[in-house]
Formats: C-alpha cells, structure tokens, sequence
C-alpha cells in the first residue's frame, strides 16, 4: 500500500533538514580539525531514520521507540568511544544529532505542527553556524558585565511577572480621596479611575534599563555608533519617551553626545512612523489629511538625525567617564523616571474628569506628557465624526508638540545639558516644520 503524498512529503522534510544541519557540521569540523568524521550522509540518514520511526509510530509503537532508542543509543556509544579517544568532550554534534532524529519524528508523526519542526530546525541551524561568535563574545565578558546581566534578568523575569497586573483606584488610597473632597471635588467621579498598574509601571523600569543593555550588547557587537542608532530606532516603536530618557541618562556618561542626541531623534522618528500603523486602520481619510505633516516632521527628524551623527559627531569619541565605566544599566534613574510617569498620568487623569468634553484640548496636551497613542486613537475615531478633520489636526498638533517638549524636559532632569540643548533645538524645528501641514488640510 502506498504511503500518503503528506507522508513522503514530510519523509523528505526530515531528510532535508539532516542534509542542512549535517551541512553546517562537517563545515564546521573541516575548518576546525581539517576533516569530518560527520557531516551531510550521516545527518541525513539520522534524519531518515527518524522520520521512518515516525511512520511507525501510530500502527507499530514498540518498533518505532525501539527504532528511534537504538539510534540514539548508538549516537551515544560513539560520544563516548570518541571522546575518550581524542580527550574532546564537546557534545554538540551528538546533540545535533539527536535533534535531528527527533526533527524526523515529529515530522512524521505531526505530533506539534510541521510549520514549528522546521522553524525549530532552522533555528537550530542558525544556532550552530553562529557558534565562533558567541565564543569570542563570551571570552569578552567581564565579571561587572555577567553582574549587570543578571541584575537585569532580576529586574525583568523575576520581579515583573510576580507584581499584580491590576490597576489602583482612587478608593485604595484614602488620603487622595480625602484631599479631593476637601477642595469639593467629587470622588464619587474619580472612584473607578485607575490611577497606576503596578505591572505597568515596572514594565516602564524594565524598557527604559533594558534599552541601556540592549545598546550594550549591540555596541560590543556592531559599534557605539551603529548599536545607538539600531537600539534607538527599535526602541522608538515601543516607547520612543522611554528610549529618549535613557540616551539622556547615557550622555553623562559619555562625550558622544551629538551621537546620543540623534539616536533620540531617530526614535522620535520611528515614533512618528507609528502613528501611520495607529490610525490607518480607524480613520484612513484622516490619515491622508495628516499625511503632509506626518511627512514633515518624520523627514526633518531624519535631517536632523543625519546632521547630529555624522556632521556635528564626525570626530568625537566614545569615551566614557571612568567612574561610571562599569554601569552597564542604572536603576535609579530608570525608577525616577516611573515616577514622573505615575505623577503625569495621575494628574491628566484627574483632568479629563474635571474637564470633560468642552476642556477635550487642554485635557489632551496635558494627557500628552504621559503619551500620544491613546490621544491619536482617539482624536482618529472622533475625527470627520463629532470633530473636524482640521480641528483633530490641529489637536493632534498641538499635543504632538507638547509630548516633544515634556521629552526635552525629562532630558534636562535626567540628561547633560549639552544632551537636553541639542534635543530641544531639534524639536523646536520639527514643531515649526509640522505646523505646515494645516496648510494641506
């Protein structure tokens, strides 16, 4: 009876990817030793009989575990004659080739998704051929910088998952309650009003010290230069005020300030990019009214960031101040930041209630010092609807500046003033340049 198309298919599948991770070893083996006991055959032969095992397994359980058993037992028989031959106690390849076996199996079997065997193969593979390079980057490691990492790895996969992920309401800080009410303020307004996310804000602590060993790592890797620029620009989607903050912390430790001061443009750039993402699925006859300023602001950035790296930093060094050489990432600064965060938020909060709808604008700059995300959804469902497109412009304007400026406060605060002088000017233009665009609407 002939096997299933799927089944030869998946035969093949396990065949080929023996072929490639035996390709990556004997490569390996040869440029190392000069020869390769095991490479391409072997592999794939392994994977074979993996996939072979698989085929088994539903109709004849116990030959397909005695099949795929005594292959690995075999693999293991030759670890152990081999290593006490050549003293060389590396298990690599025989890991890989129990992987390899166990690809073909579940490939056969489909006992997780095809789609998930071959990427787990593949990264496999990856892992492998990069080898050489974490060896050299492990060899570099220094003691503070294995402290550092495993601070951080404190900071974000102990302490983050085990904070409550609920937000505190004014009801569970009665002293806030009571100073409400002694100016006449109704608290039964501000009852259910989440005032901060313990999570939440500790995922901000996480961000702003992570971006700091994240441009590490990529600076010992591709470059101060280049690491500040790719770290900024990634960090700019997620939070480009948390990605500014810790450039700002940064420049006091370092005379690369020019570069510093562009990466922060550069993140405010991927930030302007988003908003394409944020209000072309809600609104996109607004977008298209936005277009023109969004095109401004996000080409006078690039400008500027051009300028700042390679024009005004053509000639500075990366040094850094010797005293603050062995920080990697600092908790302070990141925990102060939190907190300005939670002060701006509980008071913007605060003031869309007491405002309300005929306060919409003031209530939404001031929102705008915690963030514009929410903002520009909003101001994208209201506007063509219970707003203009011109007046949702203007607003999102408006509230685009401020966010700007509370950056460039929170760099003079955190950041050297050279740093906070250079970003201020920066944004002074970009805030000019952007009003050109209620010429288009």
């Amino acid at each position: 009876m002939p096997l299933p198309e799927s089944y030869v298919l998946h035969l093949a599948f396990a065949v080929l990817i023996g072929m490639a991770i035996g390709l990556e070893r004997e490569s390996s083996q040869i440029s190392k030793s000069g020869e390769s006991s095991l490479g391409v055959r072997t592999f794939s032969l392994i994977g074979l009989i993996g996939g072979i095992s698989g085929l088994l397994y539903f109709n004849a359980p116990i030959v397909s575990l005695v099949i795929a058993g005594c292959t690995g037992v075999l693999i293991l028989i030759y670890y152990g004659i081999g290593s006490a031959l050549s003293k060389d106690y590396g298990l690599t390849t025989e890991l890989a080739l129990i992987l390899a076996l166990i690809f073909g199996f579940l490939l056969t079997t489909e006992l997780i998704s095809v789609h998930i065997t071959i990427a787990l193969a593949v990264v496999l593979t990856l892992v492998l051929s990069v080898k050489k390079k974490v060896r050299a980057l492990v060899a570099g490691v220094e003691q503070h910088e294995l402290n550092a990492f495993i601070g951080y790895a404190i900071v974000a996969l102990v302490v983050l998952p085990f904070l409550p992920n609920h937000g505190f309401t004014l009801s569970d800080i009665p002293v806030l309650q009571q100073l409400i009410a002694s100016f006449g303020g109704d608290t039964q307004a501000f009852a259910t009003l989440e005032l901060f996310n313990p999570r939440k804000v500790w995922f901000i602590v996480v961000l702003v010290t992570g971006i700091d060993v994240i441009g590490y790592i990529l600076a010992k890797i591709v470059g101060h230069k280049r690491s500040f620029a790719l770290t900024s620009f990634i960090g700019g989607f997620v939070s480009s005020t948390s990605t500014t903050q810790a450039l700002a912390q940064k420049s006091k430790t370092t005379t690369a300030v020019q570069t510093l001061a562009g990466a922060a443009i550069l993140a405010n750039a991927a930030s302007f990019l988003q908003i394409f993402l944020l209000v072309g699925p809600i609104n996109p006859q607004w977008l298209v009214a936005i277009t023109p300023a969004l095109a401004t602001m996000i080409l006078s950035a690039g400008v500027i960031c051009w300028v700042y790296m390679t024009r005004l930093a053509a000639h500075q060094s990366f040094k850094q101040d010797s005293r603050e050489r062995k920080k990697i990432f600092s908790l302070g600064p990141a925990l102060t930041f939190a907190g300005i965060i939670i002060l701006v938020k509980l008071i913007t909060r605060i003031c869309l209630v007491l405002f309300g709808q005929s306060g919409f604008v003031i209530s939404s700059i001031i929102a705008s010092f915690a963030g514009i995300d929410a903002i520009v959804i909003s101001l994208a469902d209201m506007a063509g609807k219970s707003i203009t497109f011109e007046f949702a412009l203007l607003t999102f304007l408006l509230v685009n500046a401020t966010n700007l400026i509370s950056k460039s406060i929170y760099s003079f605060v955190q950041g050297k003033r050279q740093f906070a002088l250079l970003f201020l000017g920066a944004i002074a233009v970009i805030i000019t340049l952007s009003f050109a665009g209620l010429l288009f609407v």
